[in-house]
């Protein structure tokens, strides 16, 4: 039994559980406000659900990959102090800050060291900042490779973001606002030292590196991110975002070569400090751009496009988000009923006129279902 706990450490995890669980809840509310507010879900399949999936197996390649190449150390008390806040913040519905967890468990760990709770209990500051350790080095090294495996995420989920909230703005128009909200938990490789596990087990892979004990553990890290957009380019920003923060990868291996380099218990916490900050303001920044670009409104003039649902005829003619129905089949729409009405003229082909995002005028055509002339598969404001 104690050989399974070792062997199965990630899995035992509440992290590693209650992230599943909170990814099937947060599936679960999008398809049930979609239906409530459309009739019917964007996209019923378990998006939420294959991308924890999808990023567990290949994050957790890359980061174990990357962190058995670079031998990153950590300790137990680092372990049990860092699962405790994920764990904590999973309960906390709409709270998902997972890099700032990492960043503030490792400024712990450099200003009160192993003993961080009966420092902070104690009220006992005397081993306030010890000196630079080999233990520092490690964490710097961790976040150069969870900020790595941050990017990642952005990248395989740019095109994800299509699950419109309706909302009224000051002047009592509908407006649309777009949610991302997805996780992972990965299960990142770290070597710990000691023989915690080789107590309980002989079997437990135990190494010896300039005659120090050390051990492996498959420790699940938190990944994920909770945006809600309300221009009409989510995409375009998260892919911004992404690169960006793929620039703080290269400044937090930069910083990490340097702590190497000056073997300083201050500029360690500079730079964990500096990529903390510099993480917040990339965030910060395009939530600015995001605010300052155009929303999503009702419109009088025509059907707005809140969605487009893949593999119909609308994603076939290159509908977007934001973009303006003006025309079907040489007739004007201005509602639903109008819109169906022009597409049942024609039941085997549709023509759209419509005016996109930069206002220019459009003409869009393709084929559409025999057995559902009505359906070209847009999303538009509901009528209540």
């Amino acid at each position: 039994m104690e050989l399974a706990v070792n062997i199965l450490f990630f899995f035992i995890m509440p992290v590693f559980w209650l992230g599943l669980i909170r990814t099937y809840l947060t599936y679960r509310r999008r398809v049930t406000r979609e239906r409530k507010l459309f009739e019917s879900a964007i996209n019923p399949h378990h998006t939420e659900m294959r991308t924890f999936a999808i990023a567990l197996v290949v994050l957790g390649i890359v980061g174990s990959f990357l962190s058995s190449i670079l031998g990153i150390e950590v300790n137990y008390s680092w372990i049990f102090l860092y699962e405790t806040l994920a764990t904590i913040a999973l309960l906390i519905p709409g709270l998902m800050f997972p890099f700032t967890i990492l960043i503030i468990t490792v400024l712990v760990m450099f200003f009160f060291g192993d003993q961080f709770l009966y420092l902070i209990l104690s009220w006992n500051f005397s081993n306030f900042l010890p000196e630079h350790t080999g233990l520092n080095m490690n964490f710097l090294a961790l976040i150069t490779v969870i900020m790595m495996l941050n990017y990642l995420f952005l990248k395989l989920n740019i095109k994800s973001v299509n699950s419109p909230v309706i909302q009224k703005n000051i002047r009592g128009n509908k407006v649309a606002s777009y949610i991302f909200d997805k996780l992972t938990v990965v299960p990142l490789v770290l070597f710990v030292p000691g023989d915690l596990f080789n107590s309980t087990s002989a079997f437990w892979p135990i190494f010896k590196i300039f005659g120090v004990k050390l051990s492996i553990l498959v420790v699940p890290i938190l990944i994920g991110f909770n945006f809600k957009f309300m221009g009409q380019m989510p995409a375009k920003i998260m892919k911004r975002m992404a690169n960006s923060i793929g620039w703080l990868f290269w400044l937090s291996l930069g910083l990490t070569i340097d702590a190497f380099v000056w073997k300083n218990a201050l500029f360690d916490v500079i730079a964990v400090a500096i990529i903390g900050i510099s993480y917040f303001m990339v965030l910060r920044h395009f939530k600015k751009i995001d605010e300052n670009d155009k929303a999503v409104e009702h419109s009088v003039d025509g059907i707005r496009v809140l969605g487009v649902k893949e593999n119909t005829p609308a994603s076939k003619m290159g509908l977007k988000v934001g973009d303006l129905i003006q025309e079907v089949n040489g007739h004007e729409v201005r509602n639903d009923d109008q819109l169906y009405k022009a597409l049942q003229s024609n039941p085997t082909y549709c023509r759209l006129k419509i005016k996109n995002r930069d206002g220019r005028l459009e003409l869009k055509e393709a084929a559409i279902f025999a057995d559902a002339p009505h359906e070209i598969g847009i999303v538009t404001f509901p009528s209540k």
